[in-house]
């Protein structure tokens, strides 16, 4: 079976309430018929649809495919929650849904791949936002000192979302206390600051940089058209999150190959107990 990747979050207004952003599939959060619509047509195309959203979103996601297979009976889906900020989850449901068989793997386990690169990313990615006060700001949750700076003029701070959560002082370069990411490519959204994406750039060491355009609206987001996503990407996750075709299986239940304990669409174990099997009882 083939996979299409598909971004459920909330969506700037020119994108409408669904539709392709950057070759990637895309649909509106806060508007449920959409969201089906869009599911059902990647259905009807005999593909699973591999739905990635924000972690915070998790739970309405969830329903909305739901109420989509009900809709739409025989549906599956895989929903994969995502850290970081949008632009993160937006470029890591984009380099996932790009993924596709080369000479080391098959057809056949493309969606083992994906699965795999997505859960490497989730652990490697890095993620930030670059904004000129806190005011309002309660994840990653800033210290009181750093209120109080807010209301400095020429203030500025650093919210890493990914890996670790921590608000950082970044109102001039260089900017202190970040990871070296050496063999990582940066990304960033539209910068109000051109400062800031050199400062970060320097601190991590990245590789590359690049600008790319967000799924969400920052004054939607972040209170603010001054805030600068930036996003750090591991350049290896492509060929390290290719996995070994003898640990892919088949998920005894629904067919979906992955390399998981448990399946990502029934929640089938994948590995059932003999105990089980022998005693008659459906494992």
């Amino acid at each position: 079976m083939k996979s299409r990747a598909v971004l459920v979050t909330s969506l700037r207004s020119e994108l409408g309430v669904s539709g392709d952003h950057d070759g990637l599939l895309v649909a509106d959060i806060r508007h449920p018929d959409a969201v089906e619509s869009l599911l059902g047509s990647i259905h009807r195309n005999g593909e699973l649809p591999l739905v990635t959203c924000r972690a915070d979103d998790l739970q309405a996601v969830r329903r909305l495919v739901t109420f989509a297979a009900v809709r739409y009976p025989g549906l599956r889906a895989c929903v994969e929650p995502l850290p970081g900020t949008p632009m993160c989850v937006g470029v890591i449901s984009s380099l996932v849904d790009d993924i596709d068989a080369d000479a080391s793997t098959s057809p056949a386990d493309v969606i083992a791949w994906r699965l795999s690169a997505l859960d490497l990313l989730r652990e490697q990615v890095w993620s930030a936002v670059w904004l000129p006060s806190v005011a309002g700001l309660t994840d990653p949750a800033p210290g009181l000192i750093q209120h109080v700076r807010s209301w400095l003029p020429g203030s500025g701070f650093l919210a890493v979302h990914s890996p670790t959560r921590e608000v950082l002082p970044a109102s001039r370069a260089p900017i202190a206390r970040l990871v070296e990411k050496t063999d990582h490519a940066l990304v960033h959204s539209p910068a109000s600051k051109s400062w800031v994406v050199g400062a970060v750039r320097d601190a991590l060491s990245a590789t590359s940089i690049s600008e790319l355009s967000t799924v969400r609206d920052p004054i939607d987001m972040f209170g603010t058209a001054a805030a600068i996503e930036l996003v750090a990407v591991p350049l290896s996750f492509h060929t390290q999150s290719r996995p070994d075709h003898r640990s892919v299986t088949a998920c005894v239940a629904c067919g979906i190959r992955h390399i998981r304990p448990t399946c990502p669409v029934c929640r089938m174990s994948a590995r059932p107990d003999p105990s089980l099997a022998t005693s008659g009882v459906p494992s």
